[in-house]
C-alpha cells in the first residue's frame, strides 16, 4: 500500500465539537450541530454556510444552526449511527479536499469493542457514497489519542520528556460532550485496563441551565462575593442548554447590558460533576491514582472542570494541553503518522 502524508486527515466525531487535522495542511473545528436547511432567501444564504450533499440535500453546520433546530445529541451508541454524524464527516471531508483519504477517527471505550468494525464500514460507505474514495479507514480507541499528544505540558506548563512518556504507568482520562474515557500506557504501551461511560460535559450544561431557571435557589450557593444573580433575573425563550456551552467558553454572558461572570454562576454544577463522576471513574480502573506516574487529562471538559477542581481527585500530577479538546485529533494523526508515515515521525512533534 503506497499512500502520502498529504492523503491523511484525522478527524474527532465528538458529540460536542468535531474537529480535524489533515496532512495537506488543513484543519478546522466546529460544534457537532447539525439541521436541515430549507431556506431560499438570499440574505439567509449571504449570512450562513449551507453544505449540501452529493444527493442534494442541504444542511447548516455548527454554530449557524444554534437557533435552526439542531436536536439535542445522542450521548449513547445511537449517535455513531446517526445522519448527523454522516453530515459532520462528509463536511470534514469537503474541508480537507482529499478525493483517496487515509482516515483517523475513533470510538468511546463504551463503543470500542462492540460497535468499531461497523463504524469503519458506515464510514467507507458515506465516504464512497459523496464521491470520495478512502484508501484505508482506521478506528482507534478514543482515550489513547491523548497519549500521543505532542502538545501535552505538565502542571509548570513545560513539555513533557518523551523519554519519560514510556516509563511507568500514566492514566489517561478524557472528558468530552456526552462521554467519559479512560485507560492507561504502562511503559509505553496501551494496558488493557479501560473503562468509559455515557456522561460528559452534556451533563454540566443541563445542570447550569436548570440552575440559572431557579435563579433564587443558584444565588443561595453562589459564596463569592458580588457574583449573585441580580433581581429579577429569568431566562428568555431562545436559551438553551447549547447556550450554556458558549458562555461558558466565553467566560460570561451579557444580561441587560450587564457583564456576568460565569466562572462562580457555573461553580456548583462543576464541582457537583466533578465529585459525583471522577471518584467513580478513578475506582473502576485503579481505586486511587496514588501509583500512576501521571494522569493525561484531555477534552474539553478538562478545561471545564478546572485543574483545582480534577486535583480534590487525582492525586498524581495532570498532564495536559494549554487546549486539551484537541488532544484526540493530534494524537490520532501523530500515531498515525508514526505507523503509516515513518519517514515523516518525529518524536513528540505533530
Amino acid at each position: 500500500m503506497s499512500m502520502k502524508l498529504e492523503q491523511l486527515v484525522a478527524i474527532d466525531l465528538g458529540n460536542g465539537s468535531t474537529s480535524y487535522k489533515a496532512g495537506n495542511g488543513a484543519s478546522g473545528e466546529y460544534p457537532s450541530l447539525v439541521a436541515p436547511y430549507a431556506g431560499s432567501s438570499l440574505g439567509g444564504a449571504l449570512s450562513r454556510e449551507v453544505f449540501t450533499t452529493k444527493n442534494g440535500r442541504r444542511y447548516l453546520v455548527g454554530d449557524d444552526c444554534r437557533e435552526e433546530g439542531a436536536r439535542s445529541r445522542s450521548t449513547d451508541s445511537s449517535f455513531y449511527k446517526s445522519d448527523e454524524i454522516r453530515v459532520l464527516f462528509l463536511k470534514v471531508l469537503k474541508d480537507a479536499n482529499i478525493k483517496n483519504p487515509v482516515i483517523a477517527t475513533g470510538l468511546p471505550t463504551e463503543f470500542f469493542a462492540t460497535h468499531a468494525a461497523e463504524f469503519e464500514a458506515d464510514l467507507k460507505k458515506w465516504a464512497r457514497e459523496d464521491g470520495y474514495h478512502p484508501e484505508l479507514v482506521k478506528i482507534l480507541p478514543q482515550f489513547a489519542g491523548p497519549w500521543f499528544d505532542p502538545e501535552l505540558e505538565d502542571e509548570e506548563g513545560n513539555p513533557l520528556d518523551p523519554n519519560e512518556m514510556v516509563k511507568g504507568k500514566y492514566g489517561i482520562i478524557d472528558i468530552g460532550y456526552g462521554t467519559i474515557d479512560g485507560g492507561q500506557f504502562n511503559n509505553g504501551r496501551v494496558s488493557d485496563i479501560r473503562y468509559g461511560e455515557s456522561s460528559g460535559v452534556s451533563d454540566i450544561h443541563k445542570a447550569i441551565y436548570t440552575s440559572l431557571s431557579n435563579p433564587e435557589q443558584l444565588n443561595e450557593l453562589i459564596t463569592k462575593k458580588g457574583a449573585k444573580l441580580p433581581k429579577n433575573f429569568a431566562l428568555d425563550n431562545q436559551i438553551n442548554e447549547y447556550t450554556m456551552d458558549v458562555w461558558l467558553r466565553e467566560g460570561h454572558f451579557i444580561w441587560r447590558g450587564t457583564k456576568i461572570d460565569m466562572e462562580p454562576i457555573s461553580f456548583p454544577a462543576r464541582q457537583a460533576f466533578t465529585d459525583q463522576t471522577i471518584p467513580r471513574f478513578i475506582k473502576q480502573l485503579w481505586g486511587s491514582t496514588d501509583f500512576l506516574k501521571g494522569m493525561v487529562a484531555a477534552g474539553g471538559g478538562t478545561t471545564v472542570l478546572g485543574r483545582p477542581l480534577l486535583k480534590r481527585h487525582i492525586t498524581c500530577p495532570i498532564y495536559s494541553a494549554k487546549d486539551p479538546d484537541k488532544s484526540i485529533v493530534r494524537g490520532y494523526y501523530r500515531f498515525m503518522v508514526s505507523q503509516f508515515f515513518k519517514e515523516h515521525a518525529l518524536i513528540r512533534q505533530g
